[in-house]
């Protein structure tokens, strides 16, 4: 999540010209977002990680992931509120963040099954349009 999430505070510099909160609360953010979702993935292998000896949050984390991934989560949406309020974006941005939140807590914890490794598969991808709402949501919270 460090390295995979760092284009946010890349592309802001570049663009801005000056780091400053913004990019860091969000990136800080997308790391925690980064570690949920991947840990959803790695529940698909699950076993075949223990056999090899292989260390993960979904190992980690096997007894009670859904503490885990709702703290994960927790710290992605407050970073995502922390955004909306500190650059005084628009009733849209706060709009869009609700059906976030839902595809969050509802699509993506309520509905998973650690056992069903297509159902892992399908929450992880899900993510996709987790992405694209978070990208719109911060778009139009511009206008």
């Amino acid at each position: 999540g460090i390295t995979f999430n760092f284009g946010i505070i890349l592309g802001w510099t570049s663009i801005v010209g000056e780091i400053s909160i913004f990019p860091v609360i969000l990136y800080l953010g997308a790391i925690f977002w980064t570690l949920g979702y991947d840990t959803i993935y790695g529940y698909q292998d699950i076993k075949d990680d223990e056999i090899i000896g292989l260390k993960s949050t979904s190992i980690k984390f096997k007894s009670n992931p859904y503490f885990f991934l709702k703290s994960c989560y927790s710290i992605f949406s407050i970073s995502l509120f922390m955004i909306g309020f500190l650059m005084d974006l628009n009733k849209l941005y706060f709009i869009f963040l609700l059906l976030i939140f839902v595809q969050i807590y509802y699509l993506q914890i309520f509905k998973l099954n650690i056992q069903n490794t297509d159902n892992c598969l399908k929450i992880f991808k899900s993510n996709n349009s987790l992405g694209l709402m978070v990208f719109v949501a911060l778009l139009f919270g511009k206008i």
